[in-house]
């Protein structure tokens, strides 16, 4: 059955594959980064009644941090993605060079990521994937496409212009009338 101590003496509570796919699955569910303490003890509760161990809401919490940690690690990549195969690649020196510099990344290259979709899900929406990140060459600087209205200073004695700042607080003082 699972790894979890039935007698809950355990500090340590063991995932396994399945009851991480029955976590991802009822937190997706949820489709919120925001969980509530009703998911948490409910994730707790489908666990511990299914696998017969004892899961608590503090596991689930451990977990869903270490999923985020995860999810964090496989986005901040800058390696290949197989859509398909739900993988991160890259070349054998690519590998090599980033395991030498960090262990973090060695579960996850070139290998298939389990549950990716339902990772995204839970935790994907409040972690920067530079998914929408764009250098200047992406960015089109030509004025033909900027929308502009030409201002006319003709008219108008630009040293005399003051310009006033609002805010959208209100002030308990009085205002002086500077002129």
């Amino acid at each position: 059955m699972g790894k979890g101590n039935k007698e809950g003496t355990s500090k340590q509570f063991r995932w396994t594959k399945l009851m991480e796919y029955l976590f991802l699955e009822i937190l997706a569910e949820e489709f919120s980064n925001s969980f509530k303490t009703v998911s948490i003890n409910q994730v707790a509760e489908a666990i511990s009644e299914r696998f017969q161990v004892q899961c608590d809401a503090k596991h689930v919490e451990n977990h869903l941090r270490t999923v985020k940690n995860q999810w964090q690690i496989i986005c901040e990549s800058s390696f290949g993605w197989d859509d398909n195969m739900k993988m991160i690649t890259c070349d054998r020196a690519t590998y090599d060079a980033a395991v030498m510099a960090d262990k973090k990344y060695e579960p996850f290259l070139n290998k298939s990521i389990d549950h990716y979709d339902e990772m995204a899900l839970v935790v994907g929406k409040d972690m920067a994937t530079r998914s929408f990140a764009r250098t200047f060459a992406d960015i089109d600087l030509d004025d033909d496409n900027q929308d502009s209205v030409p201002i006319d200073y003709d008219n108008e004695d630009i040293e005399g212009v003051r310009t006033k700042v609002s805010s959208s607080g209100t002030s308990k003082r009085k205002r002086k009338n500077a002129q």
